[in-house]
């Protein structure tokens, strides 16, 4: 077993393996999550990029209240805050938007990371419920979209969202990685979708219509990884798609009619997971992604009016984790 410039190389393993969570009454695990995007932008007639820098911060917790038959779960979810910091630019200095996110949920989680119910607590504490109780807090992504159809910026706001890993638990790490309920080898695969996004139909030609964006997750084996041995998983993703296409065929124009003429996006991105041996929590998370969008007019069939490019690395650790003593009961 060695490791070398981040190479790794597997222990020799034959026999199956469950990746099923085995969750302990009382545990609380604490969590920080640290993602960066660095966004590159420019114009028709412009040699230089804009850059632009967003990170997305936050701590979160999940607490044991209660195990129920097949290892299910029912855990206590909070995350008060998260701060979005916005890079410096040539005309301001870094920024630090502190937002009072309070997600404070009861979540039902089976042992393949799938989070079968969900409360939101605020409501019972008299204070104003989340807008939508599956999703994390939204963040002003893809600021700069208003020059795109609305359509054409909602998919690309949804690729700076999964690019930031941020939004619903789906798309979010914090409830990642999705594992299979069969027992794997080395080399097994599976996949679990984390949004949506046009793509051309099989055997239809140039028709294309919004299909499930799904991550294939492959076993890799026990590893080393920070001095422990750990289950590795691999989750990878790429997408490439013409928006063009898609908005063209929505309303039924041809391009020299929308002067829609194409808008190719792509999306690559990898994810690494660390499990724990025996609990199969995760322990570590680190995802790197690229992405990018151009648009192209009729008027300028072979010149993009509009660019945007996106390099993004965002991790999860566990920095904490203990067994908390039994809730006292409270008399009748």
């Amino acid at each position: 077993m060695f490791a070398i410039a981040g190479l790794f190389v597997p222990q020799a393993q034959t026999a199956p393996v469950s990746l099923g969570r085995v969750f302990a009454k009382n545990e609380k695990l604490a969590y920080e999550i640290r993602s960066s995007l660095h966004s590159e932008h420019r114009l028709r007639g412009l040699d230089t990029w804009i850059p632009e820098d967003l990170d997305l911060n936050y701590d979160f917790t999940t607490t044991v209240e209660d195990l129920k038959a097949d290892g299910i779960a029912v855990l206590h979810y909070a995350r008060p805050v998260m701060h979005e910091i916005e890079g410096e630019t040539f005309n301001s200095p870094p920024k630090d938007n502190l937002i009072k996110s309070d997600i404070n949920f009861r979540l039902t989680v089976s042992p393949v990371n799938e989070i079968l119910e969900m409360k939101d607590l605020n409501e019972k504490a008299g204070k104003p419920p989340k807008k939508d109780d599956s999703s994390l807090a939204m963040i002003p992504v893809a600021k700069r979209q208003n020059s795109l159809a609305g359509v054409l910026s909602q998919f690309v706001s949804e690729m700076y969202r999964l690019s930031l890993f941020a939004g619903s638990f789906d798309s979010a790490l914090d409830f990642a990685p999705k594992t299979p309920f069969e027992d794997v080898k080395i080399g097994d695969s599976w996949k679990r979708t984390v949004g949506y996004q046009p793509q051309k139909l099989q055997g239809k030609g140039n028709k294309q219509a919004v299909q499930r964006l799904d991550y294939t997750f492959t076993y890799k084996g026990i590893v080393d990884s920070d001095g422990k041995k750990v289950h590795r998983i691999e989750g990878t993703l790429d997408l490439k798609t013409d928006l063009g296409d898609f908005v063209n065929q929505l309303v039924g124009m041809k391009p020299e009619d929308t002067g829609l003429k194409k808008v190719p996006l792509n999306m690559k991105s990898t994810i690494e997971f660390d499990l724990d041996l025996k609990t199969k929590t995760t322990l570590k998370a680190e995802a790197i992604t690229t992405s990018g969008f151009s648009l192209f007019v009729t008027q300028f069939p072979d010149d993009a009016v509009q660019e945007d490019k996106i390099k993004a690395h965002t991790t999860m650790r566990l920095v904490g984790q203990k067994i908390l003593p039994p809730a006292k009961k409270t008399s009748p």
